[in-house]
């Protein structure tokens, strides 16, 4: 713990450190404080910014800005001004992230581990918040502990207390349970691994209260096809696969056994994308994506302009007297059909290139993490419009990034061990 905030660097790197260590604490929180960490941190590197550096902006700066650019450009043809504008200003992140992180004289590599502990850290300390707000509201109430698998505190109604979509907190909890695992593999110290592997099961735990399909998906994808990938040695790559099979398994089995689980990872996942078996018809993802289709098909090229998704889609909510929508004002639940209406199949085409290059990036440097992070993009991509909240816009704009510029010096390095002793 006490390495986490002990730094021997310049006053500058220990400014802009405690920046980032701040950053990620608040980042699981109401979004005012990690905005604020966001300015903060921006004022400074403004100020001890040289011009020197200004070469270290390169393609890879483009190509994670990527996004931000192409909203740029769909606001020029949006039908609501002051629409794109409010999406371009949402991800401003996304333009800013890049820029600090690729020219900051503060060495990533170096403190990539502790900034990600801190932040596994905040995450496993936050699933505790929560499950402890549970219990004290079932006392509260008289409430009996069965109640905790309801739908009182399941998914939203779990993370409400911190006001944090459910989805977006899943990530972040996810990206914190794959560094543990990654570090306990590593092989770090007897009482660290014994501590991080309560972590570990706090993790899951919320996890699965949170009830992220996109996000457990993917979180066992990484698992089980993610991490034998990167294990070289064929002993530990077989063993660990086994015990990624049997913990999966273990998984399921929770899931089947507990009915609010069920509901909501086989009976909810089936009812969005295939029949309906109870509950309002719009309440289902299908319905919306059907709505968006009829708005790509106006403009498929291009798209309508940034920010036009949610009023487009209200004028064929109300048409199609899909009320709940109507008045919630949601928008396509997809990332893809988002990109298709807003800035058309360009816009989306973008997207995945840039999502690809990143995909190359993790496989030739065989970062564990990159890949993962860019796994859980892509899997939530389906089912919610990541780059429309502020939330999902910090966690797309700041560890893509940081991922990329953290692990640079060292992508030539053919030693597992060795990357891990330089980064902690």
């Amino acid at each position: 713990m006490r390495r986490l905030f002990y730094t021997e660097d310049s006053i500058q790197n220990k400014i802009s450190y405690f920046h980032l260590l701040v950053f990620l604490a608040l980042l699981p929180f109401d979004r005012f404080f990690s905005t604020i960490a966001l300015i903060s941190f921006l004022v400074h590197s403004i100020f001890n910014f040289r011009l020197s550096r200004i070469q270290l902006v390169n393609r890879d700066v483009f190509y994670l800005q990527s996004v931000f650019w192409v909203t740029v450009l769909a606001s020029i043809y949006a039908i609501s001004f002051s629409a794109a504008m409010n999406s371009v200003s949402k991800q401003l992140a996304i333009l800013l992230f890049p820029l600090i992180l690729s020219t900051t004289e503060l060495d990533l590599v170096k403190y990539r581990s502790r900034l990600m502990m801190a932040f596994a850290i905040t995450c496993t300390l936050t699933v505790c918040y929560l499950y402890f707000d549970a219990f004290r509201v079932m006392q509260y109430d008289d409430m009996p502990f069965s109640s905790l698998f309801s739908a009182a505190f399941v998914n939203h109604n779990f993370s409400l207390p911190i006001g944090m979509h459910a989805t977006y907190l899943s990530a972040m909890l996810a990206i914190s349970f794959i560094y543990l695992l990654k570090r306990i593999l590593l092989g770090s110290r007897k009482n660290n691994r014994i501590l991080q592997a309560v972590a570990l099961v706090i993790l899951l735990a919320g996890l699965i209260q949170l009830s992220s399909k996109s996000v457990l998906i993917a979180l066992l994808m990484i698992i089980n096809i993610g991490f034998p990938w990167h294990i070289s040695n064929p002993q530990k790559k077989l063993r660990f696969m086994v015990s990624a099979l049997v913990a999966s398994l273990m998984v399921f089995t929770v899931i089947y056994s507990v009915d609010i689980y069920r509901t909501r990872y086989v009976s909810d996942f089936r009812n969005d994308l295939f029949k309906s078996t109870a509950g309002a018809k719009e309440n289902w993802r299908r319905e919306r994506w059907k709505v968006s289709f009829e708005l790509i098909r106006r403009s498929p090229i291009a798209g309508q302009g940034s920010g036009s998704e949610i009023p487009l889609l209200k004028q064929k909510y109300f048409e199609k007297k899909m009320f709940s929508s109507y008045l919630n004002e949601l928008n396509a639940h997809n990332q893809y059909l988002s990109f298709l209406i807003n800035s058309g199949i360009i816009g989306l085409l973008v997207f995945l290139a840039t999502l690809g290059w990143g995909y190359r990036k993790a496989i030739k440097r065989n970062d564990l993490l990159l890949l993962s992070f860019l796994v859980i993009v892509t899997a939530i991509g389906f089912s919610e419009d990541l780059l429309d909240v502020n939330k999902g816009i910090f966690f797309y704009a700041f560890f893509f990034p940081f991922f990329i510029f953290s692990k640079k010096k060292v992508e030539n390095s053919t030693s597992e061990n060795q990357q891990a002793t330089v980064a902690t």
